[in-house]
Parts: structure tokens; C-alpha cells; sequence
């Protein structure tokens, strides 16, 4: 009879240990001094009362087992996951009830169980178990440790053997260092260690040790201690899942769908975030946001498919395989990869992009923005080599292959240092160096320059180009300008070139490299040359000389006159003129020289017109002659004059 008793009772106890031990949840820890602190003696039996509380009224109690614990063990014998109750009931339906259960998932035997709470420790008020489907949950007051500070909080968890995990649809709340998680429903993978949000989750960080993604602080390294901004939190929200998991070196959440970060003025959308923490300090060590990324601090905006944020090299980078985009006041910039320096401000583009900025109306100007072409204040740039925003100076520079677009001009160059504007990012000025090339649809006396050097600043609004030895003005294959410095002048389109220089102009649309020896024009000068694009008038300064086939001028200061096709129509020189036909090529005029004050020269009808004060002079071999007019038909050979001649035959040492 007592033999036939003990099997009768070893056969529940079996059942019961044998489903309680494939029962619940995740990594644990080995020490007795983590577990709940146990409010009843384990080996003190259950109240009659708390038993019948405990027992539905339509099942009955079939057996009663205290101070439950259950260990597991591997195939290889190792110990992984250890289950204790305080009490627990075998109902007559094969329910098992567990009162005060804990649960201990562990990583390996080795695990130093007075080093802290395990992995995940899982307790609650009650446990209950299906002993035909194995499957249970706890619920009344469930947590979950996740680790020391860390821990999980729900009304109910249900036990999933065949997939070794836990779930739940109910809300859960995440308390932990620095940080709060909400969500509506939970699952747990107890093997891979992997806890999943379902939806709606909602997470505040300490913003001190999480600030997530600054583009930069004003360019001003951080002074402030961590008490001061700890005030300003980070807020993340997502619809979809968030999923948990723990690595070696860091506690990784990833965030999906609508996902929205927020910190002050700094907001962040996208369709993915991916959060680092240190597993010790709980501190943000990365943060990866991908899928339609747009983020904004103040006036501040990033758009790009990644943006990521490193705390050790405390930058963050902007990608996207189209491009990214950066904008800040009126600067616009555009890459395919940008690397934000959140302590200084500064900005790395290691590859193509363009950038575009604005230039400010000038003083003065009275034209309304209705009457203004904001075209003609927008400066882009592009880029094939890199770029390096410096923010504490406020200047760019870029490398390879640059192109500047404004309007109908372009500048091209292979080395370029812009300086912005402290207040609003508008161009304040630039310099530009090797290989420049610019190409300009507006003016009549050039189409390309080319030269060594580039500068322009916004209070002169004056662009000045130098060549060594000269730079160069060229209009189609028609005519080119020489000077060692050249001057344009903003919107009035006027040009100076200043030093020695040399005008040369092709006629009868014959290319520079043609011989049109008879009919080209070239111009020197030895101070300065102006060009006024209104009067479509080149002014030559100093010791002047223009040059036709075998006419040669010399004056104080010659000006020539262009038409609307672009081509010099008229020439005039004053004071000091001294006009030559000496060229054999002449023939009747061979020799000849005209001496005055004022001298008109029509290209077109090859005509020139001599005065002088108080008369012109015409010398002919030999012989001069005074008069108040003398004409030249250049084409016609024949010279004519107005007034009484005087004719003088000149000697030797007149001559001389």
C-alpha cells in the first residue's frame, strides 16, 4: 500500500515539473540576491484560503506544491533556465497555477550569479500553464529585468514553447537609466535574446546623453555640463515594430515606420532609426536614421535617404545615392555624402556636388522684388573633386573641375575659397585659381576670359582677373584682348583692363588664324583700357596706338566704337595724334603723316578725318602743308583737305 502511494504521487509532481521547466522567458542571472525578496516562507504551506481563492469554482484542486525549483539543463548538461514559485496548484482541467513565479534565463554555467541580475529575470503575481499545450502566461503585475537598471512592465504575458518566446498585446512600459519606452504589445525571443515592440512606441532619453544628430551648435564647441542641458530630452516615436536586442558592446533599438525624433528644435523623420547605446552608461554611442530622412534644427535642414550620428568622432553624415541635400539660410547644398563636425560647425563633402547661395541687392538699388530677377543674384556652384565648409570662418573650398553659374556668365576653375556672409550665408566673396575659363553671353566686348587668378568681393562688386604674364579677353575666333589685369564691373557689364595691353580685332569674319593682314585692326596701350558696355565704347589710355594694314595711329587716348554686331565700326584718337600711311603698300599715299589734335577713323568706309588747333599738319616726303581739315581715303588712295594750304619744303634740318 505505501509503495503503490508513492507512485500515485510522484506521477502529478512529475507533470508538474516537467511543464513548469519548459515554461517561461529569457537570459538570466545566477544570484539568489537579485531575485524578488520573498514576502512568505517557501516551506510554509499555502493558507486553506489562498487556496480556495486560487482555485476556479468550477474546477477542484487536484495537488499542492511549495517552495517550487525547477532547474533545466542541455543536451551537454549545462544549466539554462531555472523556475521558482512560491506555490503552486494542479486544477482537475490540467492547469497548472503559479503563485509569486521567477524566472531565470541563463547565458552559460559560468555566469557569476553574484555579479548581478541575468540577462532578462521575469516575475509577477501569478503563472499559469496549459499542461496539454504546455503554453502559459504570468500576469498581475509583470517585470521583466532586462539587466541591472533596466526592466519591462506589463499586466500580461503569455509562454510560447514551441517558439521559445514570450508576447503580449497589452501595453508595456520600459523603465531604464536616462530613459522611458511605451509601446502597445511585446514579443521575446528567449533564444536569441531579441524583444520586439509591436507598435506605437514612444521613447524619452535624457537629451545630455543623447543628442541625437546635431548638425552643428552655431559652430561653438559644447561648454555646458551634463546637469545644465539634461533638462532637454529626446523624444522618439514610431508606428511600427521597435526591436531590442543586445550585442557585445551595445544595446541595439531599431525603430520602423513614421518614425519622428525630437529634441528642442531639432526634429528628424524617417522610416528607420537605428539607436547604439553603450551597455554601461546607457549613453547614445550611434544613431543611424534611413529611408526618407528629413531633419531640421532651427533654420537647419537635412534631406537625404541616411543620416547617422557617431558620438566618438562626434559627427554625423548625410547620404543618399541621388543626393543629399543640406540647407541653411541661403545656402543650398547638394552631395551624394555629407560629414557634419557637431563641435565646430564645419562641413565635409569628400566627393561631387553643387552649391548654390545668393548674392544681396546692392545699396542704392530701388528696383521692388517684383521688378528684380532673383536670377540675378543666385550664385551656383559645382563641384567634381571635394568640399570644405569651415564654419567659424564662414568660407568653402572646393577642388576639381568647379563651375559658377551666375545667369548668362560662368566661371570655370580648378581650385575656389568662397567667404559667406555672418548673418544670412550670401556671397561676401571669392577667389578663384587654376585653369579659370569664364563664359559670358551678356557683353559685346568679349564672349570668354581665361587667366591665373579670379577674385570678387561684395562691397566693390568688382571681379578682378590676372594672368601671368597677361590674362585674356577673346570674342569668338573675331578678336582678344591682352592685359595683366582685368576688371568687370558687376551689372554694368563695364570692363577695365589695367597695365600695358594689346587689342586685336579680326575683319570679314575671318578666323584669328587666317591672314587678314589688310583689313585687321590691333590696338595697344600702356596704361589702361575702359570699356563702357552702354556706349559700346573702348577707351585707350596713354601713348595709344591702333594699327590697320598700313595705317598707323597714335594719340594721348584713343576710343573705338563697336555696333550692334559686335564689331569696331569707328575709331577716334585725341591730343598728341600722330597718323601714318608710310607702308609701301599705299602706294600715292606711301610716306605720308598727318600731325593734330583729333583724329575720326570709319572702319567701315576706310575714311579718316584729320583737325587740328588751330590746324592740322600733312607731311609728304619732302614737303607739309597746314590746313583745318585733311581727309584720307585709304581705299581710294587720295588725300583731300579743307582750308588754305600752306605748303613748306622741308630741309634737313627741319626734318630733323
Amino acid at each position: 500500500m505505501t509503495k503503490r502511494r508513492y507512485i500515485l504521487i510522484s506521477i502529478p509532481l512529475a507533470c508538474i515539473i516537467s511543464i513548469i521547466i519548459s515554461l517561461i522567458i529569457y537570459q538570466p542571472e545566477k544570484g539568489k540576491n537579485h531575485q524578488r525578496e520573498e514576502s512568505h516562507n517557501a516551506t510554509d504551506k499555502l493558507p486553506a484560503k489562498k487556496q480556495v481563492q486560487g482555485v476556479p469554482d468550477n474546477e477542484t484542486l487536484k495537488q499542492t506544491v511549495e517552495g517550487l525549483s525547477v532547474p533545466k539543463y542541455n543536451e551537454k548538461g549545462e544549466q539554462t533556465m531555472i523556475m521558482r514559485g512560491e506555490s503552486t496548484l494542479l486544477l482537475s482541467n490540467d492547469i497548472y497555477k503559479i503563485f509569486f513565479p521567477e524566472i531565470e534565463v541563463l547565458d552559460s554555467p559560468e555566469t557569476d550569479m553574484e555579479d548581478g541580475l541575468p540577462s532578462i529575470f521575469i516575475t509577477s503575481d501569478i503563472a499559469e500553464m496549459n499542461g496539454v499545450s504546455n503554453e502559459g502566461y504570468l500576469s498581475e503585475n509583470v517585470v521583466v529585468h532586462l539587466d541591472q537598471e533596466t526592466q519591462l512592465n506589463t499586466d500580461f504575458l503569455r509562454y510560447l514553447p514551441e517558439k521559445k518566446s514570450v508576447y503580449t498585446d497589452a501595453p508595456i512600459t520600459i523603465h531604464g537609466k536616462g530613459l522611458i519606452i511605451k509601446g502597445r504589445g511585446c514579443e521575446i525571443d528567449l533564444v536569441n535574446k531579441i524583444l520586439w515592440i509591436k507598435k506605437d512606441a514612444e521613447m524619452e532619453m535624457d537629451g545630455a546623453n543623447n543628442d541625437l544628430f546635431s548638425l552643428s551648435e552655431d559652430g561653438v564647441p559644447q561648454t555646458s555640463s551634463e546637469d545644465e542641458t539634461a533638462g532637454e530630452k529626446t523624444f522618439i516615436r514610431s508606428s511600427g515594430r521597435l526591436i531590442i536586442t543586445k550585442q557585445a558592446d551595445a544595446n541595439v533599438m531599431t525603430f520602423h515606420d513614421a518614425v519622428v525624433v525630437k529634441r528642442g528644435d531639432s526634429n528628424i523623420f524617417s522610416d528607420k532609426l537605428v539607436i547604439f547605446l553603450d551597455p554601461e552608461t546607457k549613453k547614445t554611442k550611434q544613431a543611424i536614421a534611413t529611408g526618407n530622412v528629413l531633419a531640421s534644427e532651427g533654420v537647419r535642414i537635412a534631406r537625404g535617404n541616411s543620416l547617422s550620428w557617431d558620438i566618438n568622432t562626434q559627427t554625423a553624415v548625410l547620404e543618399d545615392s541621388n543626393k543629399a541635400e543640406f540647407i541653411q539660410e541661403n545656402l543650398n547644398v547638394d552631395a551624394r555624402k555629407m560629414i557634419f563636425y557637431n563641435t565646430t560647425g564645419n562641413i565635409d563633402i569628400p566627393g561631387a556636388g553643387s552649391l548654390k547661395t545668393g548674392m544681396k541687392q546692392k545699396a542704392g538699388n530701388k528696383e521692388t522684388p517684383a521688378q528684380s530677377d532673383p536670377a540675378d543674384n543666385t550664385i551656383t556652384i559645382k563641384w567634381a573633386g571635394k568640399m570644405n565648409f569651415l564654419n567659424e570662418a564662414k568660407e568653402a573650398h572646393f577642388e576639381k573641375t568647379i563651375e559658377v553659374r551666375r545667369k548668362d556668365s560662368i566661371l570655370f576653375c580648378d581650385n575656389l575659397t568662397v567667404a559667406f556672409m555672418d548673418q544670412d550665408y550670401t556671397l561676401h566673396s571669392f577667389k578663384a585659381t587654376e585653369n579659370i575659363h569664364i563664359v559670358d553671353k551678356k557683353s559685346h566686348l568679349y564672349s570668354e576670359a581665361v587667366g591665373d587668378q579670379l577674385t570678387w568681393n561684395e562691397k566693390t562688386r568688382i571681379t578682378v582677373l590676372r594672368g601671368q604674364p597677361f590674362a585674356l579677353l577673346r570674342e569668338g575666333n573675331t578678336r582678344q584682348i591682352l592685359s595683366p589685369r582685368i576688371l568687370f564691373y558687376g551689372n554694368e557689364n563695364n570692363v577695365l583692363c589695367s597695365g600695358k595691353g594689346t587689342l586685336y580685332e579680326k575683319r570679314n569674319n575671318q578666323a584669328l588664324n587666317q591672314d587678314t593682314e589688310g583689313v585687321d585692326i590691333k590696338i595697344n596701350w600702356t596704361k589702361h583700357m575702359f570699356y563702357n558696355e552702354t556706349l559700346k565704347k573702348a577707351s585707350f589710355y596713354e601713348k595709344a596706338q591702333a594699327t590697320r594694314g598700313g595705317g598707323t595711329l597714335n594719340g594721348d587716348q584713343i576710343d573705338a566704337y563697336l555696333d550692334d554686331n559686335k564689331t569696331m565700326n569707328r575709331i577716334i584718337a585725341t591730343d598728341n595724334v600722330y597718323f601714318s600711311l608710310a607702308d609701301g603698300d599705299l602706294e600715292s599715299m606711301e610716306g605720308t603723316e598727318g600731325l593734330g589734335t583729333l583724329l575720326t577713323w570709319d572702319l567701315i568706309q576706310n575714311v579718316a578725318l584729320l583737325t587740328g588747333n588751330p590746324k592740322a599738319e600733312l607731311r609728304k616726303k619732302n614737303s607739309r602743308t597746314f590746313s583745318e581739315k585733311i581727309y584720307f581715303d585709304i581705299t581710294e588712295n587720295r588725300i583731300t583737305w579743307e582750308g588754305r594750304p600752306h605748303w613748306q619744303l622741308i630741309s634737313k634740318e627741319t626734318k630733323n
